[in-house]
């Protein structure tokens, strides 16, 4: 088991791409342990057309299938009656590939709101020490948005020119400033210009299918491939990391994982190792790196790694701007998703009953590359396609996104799991709302009433209280928490495990709280701010 690499990271997504991307620039020797494989540009599916894409299902062809592999070589459980939907992708960039590109910085009101409402630790990290990272990210990545700031948003100098509106989102900014709520250009890590060498983005629209020219953010693009060109990257594909090993004085040693082509299990010696496998697989392997050392699973003296999993929980309505019923069709793609935001607008000191809050995307307004609407739309024969092209032009969308808090029976778990193919304990998801959740649930149905009211749109049948499924966010959070004190977490404010310090986790898992907003700008900073640190502790030798 030879130890020839300063630092082994466990995944090549967001975190695991920021590590060895700022690692291999200090000098450090690093090896990535990728589960999937490379992604080939060229055979995503970024510009076929829906009737294109029929024809080559026909003709046998299928598109990149960035989420089928976990699902089939890692399945997970949930409790019965209490669904969960878990969307992992294991590929060289992980959900890098295909995500949102929603790039929202946390202002201090997230970091702080647990001090003062008192629920559960608050974050060891405080604005003014991750906005210089915030800062560096924008820069390295390229993120569009505007010049909007508040303290539930913090502005950037650093962002791209925004997109242009479409005329549904004109509208709905007008609707929603008459009834009192800020709508703000929306912040994405899409190049709406040349940026560092790049090409901006061509408005396809197309970017859930993957981006063939790179045009937003992806960590084999914009960081594995300069981590590479410093020649002190080695990155193993195929290689499912099942355990983190230890010595006798329980540090850990190296990792043990599993080729998935060939199925041979192999462990590779390490000084240091990062997880960076995402916050629910970054837990899984955690939680079975069990030793005579840490009985619980690596680290976890404290019994909080796979406690307290929270995300974001959220619905959707549809309606339709009247002011645009039959106009022209127009391509509305842009950069796919949102060109604005209604960011969060009550703070802890507002008299409410529940706690922390919500903000609301607004993607999917205007023309898009169907009529999935029609499906709600009542009638029959040529009267209701008449009327699903007046309306195509005219729909607006709302998807508000909501804090959820962490509770301790939220989690992910090990225990009395089926095994995988290798032997080794898959997941099991715990996970409901509480009761401050659903008391939230009526304010955020009020307030995307109260901006459809406003603007006079004509909303589809939509029933009050409705969510979409637990998981669809996709944003995990909180089964690996930092904080001050090594009872109620697991990491420091680096990142560092309090009980294993050559162990660091740099994924979502590591945020206390999962907040109203898109966590991948976070997670990007924050990756940057450990390693900074990492590479400072290797070079005076106290890891």
């Amino acid at each position: 088991m030879a130890n020839d690499h300063d630092v082994l990271i466990v995944g090549s997504g967001a975190a695991g791409g920021m590590a060895a991307w700022n690692l291999t620039r200090k000098g450090a020797k690093v090896l990535v342990l990728e589960a999937g494989e490379r992604f080939d540009p060229a055979s995503f599916w970024s510009h076929v057309k829906p009737w294109e894409a029929r024809e080559r299902r026909r003709q046998g062809e299928e598109p990149p299938a960035f989420e089928e592999l976990p699902l089939r070589e890692s399945p997970y459980q949930t409790l019965e009656g209490h669904s969960f939907l878990l969307r992992r992708v294991w590929g060289v960039g992980g959900k890098t590939n295909i995500w949102g590109r929603v790039s929202l910085r946390y202002g201090d009101v997230n970091f702080s709101e647990p001090a003062i409402d008192g629920w559960e630790i608050p974050w060891p990290v405080t604005y003014d020490q991750i906005a210089p990272y915030y800062d560096n990210v924008e820069k390295l990545i390229g993120v569009c948005g505007g010049d909007d700031d508040s303290r539930f948003l913090p502005g950037s100098k650093h962002h791209l020119p925004a997109p242009n509106q479409r005329c549904g989102e004109v509208l709905l900014i007008k609707g929603a400033e008459k009834a009192g709520y800020g709508v703000v250009r929306g912040r994405r890590a899409v190049l709406t210009r040349e940026h560092r060498g790049r090409a901006p983005c061509h408005y396809c629209g197309a970017c859930g299918r993957g981006c063939d020219i790179g045009a937003f953010f992806n960590s084999p693009d914009y960081l594995l491939a300069d981590a590479m060109a410093t020649g002190r990257l080695e990155l193993r594909e195929n290689s499912i990391v099942s355990h983190v090993l230890c010595d006798e004085e329980g540090m850990a040693s190296g990792v043990r994982y599993f080729d998935r082509l060939s199925g041979e299990d192999r462990t590779v010696a390490a000084k240091r190792v990062v997880m960076a496998a995402s916050a629910v697989d970054s837990t899984r392997i955690l939680l079975n790196s069990k030793s005579s050392a840490h009985p619980n699973g690596i680290g976890n003296g404290s019994d909080v790694i796979g406690r307290y999993l929270c995300e974001q929980f959220r619905f959707h309505v549809y309606a339709f701007a009247p002011q645009l019923y039959g106009r022209a069709a127009s391509n509305d793609d842009g950069i796919s998703g949102g060109h604005i935001y209604i960011p969060r607008f009550e703070g802890p000191e507002q008299e409410r009953d529940y706690l922390r809050g919500f903000g609301i995307q607004l993607w999917g307004i205007g023309c898009g590359n169907n009529a999935g609407f029609a499906k709600r739309m009542e009638g029959f024969g040529a009267g209701f396609k008449d009327a699903v092209r007046r309306s195509y032009p005219a729909l607006i969308q709302m998807h508000p996104y909501g804090e959820v808090l962490p509770y301790r029976h939220n989690r992910v778990s090990v225990e009395g799991t089926p095994p995988d193919r290798f032997g080794v304990p898959t997941l099991r998801i715990e996970y409901r709302l509480g009761e401050n959740e659903r008391r939230m649930i009526p304010r955020m149905y009020d307030v995307v009433e109260e901006i459809l009211h406003s603007m006079r749109a004509e909303p589809l049948p939509y029933q009050r209280g409705e969510l979409d499924e637990l998981g669809a966010a996709i944003h995990e959070h909180g089964t690996c928490r930092m904080g001050e004190d090594p009872k109620r977490s697991a990491l420091n404010g680096f990142m560092q495990m309090h009980e294993v310090p050559n162990l660091f986790v740099v994924d979502g898992s590591a945020f206390p709280t999962p907040t109203e907003k898109n966590p991948t700008l976070s997670i990007l900073a924050f990756a940057w701010r450990s390693t900074d640190f990492l590479a400072d502790q290797m070079r005076t030798g106290e890891v």
